[in-house]
């Protein structure tokens, strides 16, 4: 059996496709749980009335806590082998399940993931389907999985008690960010699947979307913790090498988005990524992928952080403008 786990909170306009999509699986042998994060919309009385629909369905009705703590509370009253997980305002193909458990069977993995598609404006972005599949451990496809943006923790058909050995941390925002290097550590193999079978809706109200112009500080030391966490593991020199320039890169470009928009000197997200930058100079200057125009960057962020801000303020000032009349 299959645990589909979907965590519920303010998705009234979207829930009802979302589950959907989920009840047509051609894959039968499933269970969904929608776990209402404590709603005040009409979200838990959605989520009863799909209950009454479909017997394989059950709801936990909770107090809000949080997304790390709906997936939690609906992975801990899973009964599947195995556990996926889906946001409440997307939507998968009808034979998501089945394709990933096809894989876990003829590749005997102990993860099976997909790529997503983009649904903007309720238009589904047109990607031809692509058929490859790529099997490894997880040492081998580490960088596959960084290039591809695959460290959401929706799209994974995952093992129960692997998924159980990495919960997720409540309270953490870019919780998935966090959790699927964790998750990854303790996986033999893994496969991928370069078929978009899950379908990611952008939204203008979305947690993320909100995001985009200020980054919270949790993100810095999400990015602080994973580079003790690669540090520490077994992968390849070369791996190794590769997060260090992803993460740092990952860094300063939201560094660059909080600046352009926050103006604040006392803003945590600022603060902790400049000392981040002092802290793990090492890591960085030695890191063979970062160039010298990025190591130069990052030491003026660190220890010049004024006049860097001022520079790439203004350098970047006719961008800013632009983005501001897109939005009016």
């Amino acid at each position: 059996m299959v645990s589909v786990i979907i965590p519920v909170y303010k998705v009234e306009k979207y829930l009802d496709r979302c589950v959907e999509s989920v009840c047509n699986q051609t894959y039968k042998d499933i269970e969904i749980i929608l776990v209402d994060d404590g709603g005040i919309d009409k979200c838990p009385q959605k989520c009863d009335e799909w209950r009454k629909k479909d017997q394989r369905i059950k709801v936990i009705h909770q107090k809000n806590m949080g997304l790390s703590e709906a997936r939690n509370s609906g992975l801990e009253s899973s009964c599947g082998e195995y556990v996926i997980y889906v946001d409440s305002d997307d939507s998968i193909e009808e034979d998501l399940v089945e394709s990933l458990m096809n894989l876990i069977e003829e590749h005997n993995v102990d993860i099976a993931m997909c790529t997503h598609r983009l649904k903007v404006n309720g238009i589904v972005e047109k990607r031809p389907f692509n058929s490859k599949i790529i099997t490894g451990t997880v040492n081998e496809l580490l960088k596959l999985i960084f290039e591809n943006g695959l460290w959401h923790a929706w799209g994974k058909l995952i093992k129960r008690e692997l998924a159980l050995e990495a919960k997720f941390i409540p309270g953490l925002i870019y919780e998935d960010y966090e959790n699927t290097p964790r998750l990854l550590l303790n996986a033999k193999r893994i496969a991928i699947s370069m078929d978009g079978r899950y379908i990611y809706s952008v939204r203008g109200d979305s947690i993320m979307e909100q995001r985009k112009k200020s980054t919270d500080v949790d993100f810095a030391k999400i990015t602080d913790e994973l580079l003790k966490l690669y540090e520490e593991s077994n992968y390849s020199s070369d791996n190794k090498n590769f997060v260090c320039s992803f993460l740092f890169k990952q860094l300063v470009y939201n560094y660059h988005i909080t600046i352009s928009w926050n103006i604040n000197k006392t803003n945590e997200f600022i603060l902790y990524s400049r000392h981040l930058l002092r802290k793990e100079k090492i890591k960085w200057l030695k890191c063979s992928l970062i160039s010298w125009k990025r190591k130069i960057a990052y030491l003026m962020i660190g220890y010049l952080p004024f006049l860097y801000d001022n520079i790439y303020r203004i350098t970047h000032k006719a961008r800013l403008n632009l983005d501001s009349q897109s939005e009016l």
